[in-house]
Parts: C-alpha cells; sequence; structure tokens
C-alpha cells in the first residue's frame, strides 16, 4: 500500500491553532480584512507567539490569508476560490481513481467498502461530522490506491482546508445517504475496471460537492452582508 513519505506525528501547537483557525474563517467568524494580532492570538489560546506564527504561515499558504506591512489579515474563501479548488480536485482526482483501476488492492478496496458502511451508519444518524470524516478518508485512501506519490503530497497540502470546506459541504445535504452510496459506485467502478463511466462519476461527484459548498459560502456572505447592513441602518 502506498504511504505518504511524510512521517505521522501528533498535531503541533501550531497545525492544532491554524485548524481552529481555519475554521473560522472557512465559516466567516474571521471575516475578510481582520487583522490577527500576533500578541492578542498569543493571550487568546494560551500559547507562545512561536505557535501563533507557525499557524499563521500555514494559513497564508493555504491562501486563507495575507502578509502585510503591519500583520496579517484574512483573506477568506469567495465562491471563485472554491471553483477554484475544486477544479484541482478534479483534474488530479480522476487520475488517482482510474490509476486505482490497476494498482488497487483487495485489502484497499475493503477499507474503503468499511469507510462507506461508516458513511452509511452516520447518515442513518444524521451526523454530519462523523460522515465528514469518513468522506475524507475514503478520498485519501483513493489516492493511496492511484499509486501516485505527488499526487498525495499534493491532497496533504490541501487535505486540511478540504476537510474544514467538505464539513459545511455535507451540513448543505438534508439526507447523506445519496452521497453514501455515491462512494459506494466509485468503488463499483473502480473494481469493474471501467475507466470512462468511473471519471465520468468522479466528476459528477466533486461538481455537486463544489456546487453545495458554492451554495453554502453565497449564503453566508449575503447572511453577513445583510447582518452588517442592518448594524448599518441601527447605528444611523
Amino acid at each position: 500500500m502506498l504511504t505518504s513519505k511524510r512521517p505521522a506525528r501528533a498535531p503541533a501547537l501550531g497545525d492544532q491553532l491554524a485548524q481552529v483557525m481555519r475554521e473560522q474563517i472557512v465559516r466567516r467568524v474571521l471575516r475578510p480584512g481582520t487583522h490577527l494580532v500576533e500578541d492578542s492570538l498569543a493571550a487568546q489560546y494560551d500559547v507562545s507567539r512561536g505557535p501563533v506564527r507557525d499557524a499563521l504561515r500555514l494559513l497564508e499558504a493555504q491562501g486563507l490569508v495575507e502578509s502585510r506591512r503591519r500583520g496579517f489579515y484574512v483573506v477568506g474563501l469567495t465562491r471563485r476560490d472554491i471553483e477554484d479548488l475544486y477544479e484541482l480536485r478534479e483534474a488530479i482526482e480522476v487520475v488517482a481513481v482510474t490509476r486505482a483501476i490497476r494498482l488497487a488492492t483487495p485489502e484497499q478496496l475493503e477499507s474503503g467498502r468499511a469507510i462507506v458502511r461508516e458513511m452509511l451508519t452516520a447518515a442513518d444518524r444524521s451526523h454530519a461530522r462523523e460522515f465528514a470524516h469518513a468522506d475524507l478518508r475514503f478520498h485519501a485512501l483513493l489516492y493511496e490506491m492511484g499509486g501516485n506519490r505527488r499526487l498525495v503530497d499534493v491532497w496533504e497540502d490541501y487535505e486540511p482546508l478540504i476537510a474544514s470546506l467538505m464539513q459545511l459541504t455535507v451540513e448543505e445535504d438534508v439526507d447523506l445517504h445519496p452521497s453514501a452510496h455515491d462512494h459506494g459506485r466509485l468503488l463499483e467502478l473502480i473494481v469493474a475496471g471501467e475507466a470512462g463511466p468511473l471519471a465520468d462519476e468522479m466528476r459528477a461527484h466533486l461538481r455537486g460537492a463544489r456546487d453545495r459548498m458554492g451554495h453554502a459560502v453565497l449564503e453566508m456572505i449575503e447572511d453577513e452582508a445583510l447582518a452588517t447592513g442592518q448594524a448599518g441602518e441601527s447605528a444611523s
């Protein structure tokens, strides 16, 4: 089984802080334009400035914050950012799954089936967070099945951001069962060796997720604009 060359380790403080802030940025708790002050963040999260600086650099690499003369500022995500990210996913994930037709092992396929069963259980319970965690592991497994280390590296670079977005995406679904069955269908097509239908299914799967994600982000932007407008009216 293909494994990443990056060693497994417990998340460092900077990684943990980046995860918390990433969720806040994706959900627009931290709004675009917010000035992120290292000393204030260190006091808020009871850490030294080192982990704060590490977290900000990670978020900068993911395009969520930017460094300016006076420090770091939230950039946030637009609908175009979502489209760009899912365009990247489509480009590399279609390659990964079509390679999996030749390279996936029986153990990997069974692991995939087990994850789909977890997704169905989470869907039965309407537990979006558990579903999102299983969903993320399923897609990571597809990259392992594809056997291309470079694709795995690209996935791992974007996986933290995709995880935050995926949580929002599954929250858009009233019924999670269709999505779980879609993942099962991907495995069936890998086993059947049907490269064309498999690529089409993967594209449709990712485009559906992109559309739901774009809708969720657009709703947050509109709600934020409405709240800001109402606040302005109240102040006038």
